[in-house]
């Protein structure tokens, strides 16, 4: 095998793209030549300090690029010299990952509160992160549509993947059977390989996964728990209406079927229904202020009904024992003083604009139009083509693969919508010119 190892991968953009472009510029360096054997996705991910799924994913960007292939019980090569000529330069234009940009308006607000924190150590409170306060403030936080959370039902969490890791453990066994849509959220698909849960999926219509579907599936199969993504679904931007979610829960109740429902993105849309969570008692609601407000401010919250609360507890613990203290003090101060809302309400305003302008660019191809933090391509053909074909005119996307969890799921590309406003707006156009109208 050859002794290969790149640099760690660094930087604000997903690991496994870095890994990827670092794959490319060994072989156009020299230190990797055509025929040699990478290392391991497993033993490759201990070197590095990342995770196997960083990895694996790397590798199939840049098998996709042409630069590596795969041979069955052999391991993986650096393609032949013709195929690896295609260009290897990173994209100008990254908007593949969807964060905040955890900077501007936000930086203003956390500074005061690390001030105050930095001049008071009792400011930090018990050095369990779920303190009082902090489960007052993640009520609060979820709270929408008429549903108020019991603050002694919420829990903290090392974020939103972090709580959902938890519910997955907690709630099924492996082989056991987890029902979501055929595109879902790839911190699902990771979660369910890691701990070897079988993911079974449902259909999808306007209105969001069919509740004939999921009563049929839970008729024929055992299942375990069933997973919703109601509000700006990641990666197709649907919202649920409340009366397909009122049907869900009738589903659920029908079956005795425990649902984890997760909201990331809830906050940007304050007017959503409320969550499936108001009718069925069995629901684990996960949300948190990550993926709204920055990227560092990793603090994640969970209700559940007290049946499950010791289960979810127990596994929370058992995969990262507690949230920060400290940050989860800052998302405390955030919330209960008013500035998290406020910060949710100007990005949402943003996002919108942002939304307008990639329908208008890209027409009905953009799947929803609501003020989610990336936009849903709709394709008729290839999305890894349509990727690839992208990535080589200087922009990163996110396509089917990265979401599907079954093959076959619709074609499209995620385009987040959250990086600088100038990379937004020059990466739609130039998709708007790559793309057929």
């Amino acid at each position: 095998m050859t002794i290969w190892e790149p640099a760690a991968p660094s930087g604000s953009g997903p690991r496994y793209l870095a890994l990827a472009d670092a794959i490319g510029a060994d072989i156009a360096a020299g230190r990797l030549t055509a025929g040699d054997r990478l290392p391991a996705q497993r033993e490759l991910a201990r070197r590095l300090g990342i995770t196997i799924a960083t990895v694996g994913r790397a590798y199939q960007v840049a098998a996709r690029r042409g630069l590596l292939t795969g041979e069955v019980g052999r391991g993986t090569f650096v393609a032949p010299a013709p195929a690896a000529t295609a260009p290897t330069t990173a994209p100008v234009l990254d908007v593949a990952a969807v964060h905040p940009p955890g900077h501007g308006p936000v930086h203003r607000a956390v500074a005061p509160i690390l001030h105050r924190i930095a001049a008071d150590p009792l400011a930090l409170g018990a050095e369990d992160a779920d303190a009082v306060r902090h489960r007052v403030a993640g009520a609060r936080w979820m709270a929408h549509g008429g549903w108020r959370p019991a603050p002694d039902e919420v829990e903290v969490t090392a974020g939103g993947q972090h709580g959902l890791a938890a519910a997955l453990a907690a709630l099924a066994q492996p082989r056991q059977v987890v029902v979501t849509t055929e595109l879902t959220n790839p911190g699902l698909l990771a979660a369910a390989r890691l701990l070897r849960i079988e993911l079974a999926t449902v259909p999808s219509d306007a209105a969001g996964p069919r509740p004939d579907a999921i009563d049929r599936l839970c008729a024929r199969r055992r299942v375990a728990a069933l997973h919703l993504h109601p509000t700006l679904h990641n990666p197709t931007g649907l919202t649920m209406p409340a009366e397909r979610r009122r049907e869900i829960a009738a589903v659920a109740a029908g079956h005795d079927l425990t649902v984890i429902e997760e909201d990331p993105f809830g906050a940007l849309l304050p007017d959503r229904p409320p969550p499936v969570a108001a009718w069925h008692p069995r629901t684990v609601h996960l949300t948190g202020i990550t993926k709204t407000l920055a990227p560092g401010l990793r603090i994640g919250y969970r209700y559940a009904p007290p049946a499950l609360a010791e289960p979810l507890r127990a596994a929370a613990r058992a995969l990262a024992w507690a949230p920060a203290p400290l940050a989860a003090e800052v998302a405390t101060q955030l919330v209960l003083g008013g500035a998290a809302h406020q910060l949710a309400a100007a990005r949402s305003a943003e996002l919108a604009g942002r939304a307008a302008l990639a329908r208008e660019l890209l027409g009905d191809q953009v799947a929803a139009t609501g003020p989610a933090p990336f936009a849903w391509v709709r394709l008729g053909h290839d999305a890894d083509a349509v990727t690839a074909l992208a990535r080589r005119r200087g922009v990163a996307v996110a396509g089917t693969d990265e979401f599907a969890a079954r093959r076959g799921a619709a074609a499209g590309l995620r385009v987040s919508l959250s990086a600088d406003d100038a990379t937004v707006r020059a990466a739609l156009r130039a998709l708007a010119r790559l793309l057929p109208g």
